[in-house]
C-alpha cells in the first residue's frame, strides 16, 4: 500500500517547517536528517522515526506504530514504523516526527558524532 500524496505532504511540510531540517536521499527515498543525523525516513506505508525506548513503546501500545524491521526481518535499533493509512493516522505521525527530531537534535547536542571528534573536544 502506498500513501496518499496529501498526507505525505502535510507530513513534510510539518517536518520541513521545523529548525536546521534537511531532506536527504538516501536508501531511494527521502530521509530528514538534524545536524546532519537522521531522525526520519518514508517507506511505501509510512513514516520511519528514530524514537527514544519510552516514546517507541507508547506508539507500540496504541498501536500507531510497529518495530521497524530490516531487510533481515529483525528489528532496527531505535526506529519505528509509523502507520500512514487514513487521515486520523495524521496526528500520530506528526507527533512521532516531533518526538523524533527532539530525540536525535537533543542527542546530537550531547554527544561527539565520533571518535575523533570526541579526542579532539579532550584537548
Amino acid at each position: 500500500m502506498t500513501i496518499k500524496p496529501e498526507l505525505k505532504d502535510e507530513v513534510e511540510a510539518q517536518i520541513l517547517g521545523k529548525g536546521e531540517v534537511t531532506p536527504r536521499n538516501m536508501m531511494g527515498t527521502t530521509a530528514y536528517m538534524v545536524r546532519n543525523r537522521m531522525f526520519a525516513f518514508w517507506v511505501a506505508d509510512g513514516l520511519v522515526a528514530k524514537l527514544s525506548d519510552r516514546a517507541r513503546q507508547e506508539f507500540v501500545d496504541r498501536k500507531a506504530g510497529a518495530l521497524f524491521q530490516g531487510p533481515q526481518g529483525r528489528g532496527f535499533g531505535e526506529w519505528t514504523r509509523l502507520h500512514l493509512e487514513k487521515k486520523k493516522d495524521l496526528e500520530g505521525v506528526l507527533e512521532g516526527a516531533k518526538s523524533a527530531y527532539d530525540y536525535v537534535r537533543g542527542s546530537a547536542e550531547a554527544t561527539p558524532r565520533s571518535k575523533a571528534k570526541k579526542r579532539k573536544s579532550r584537548k
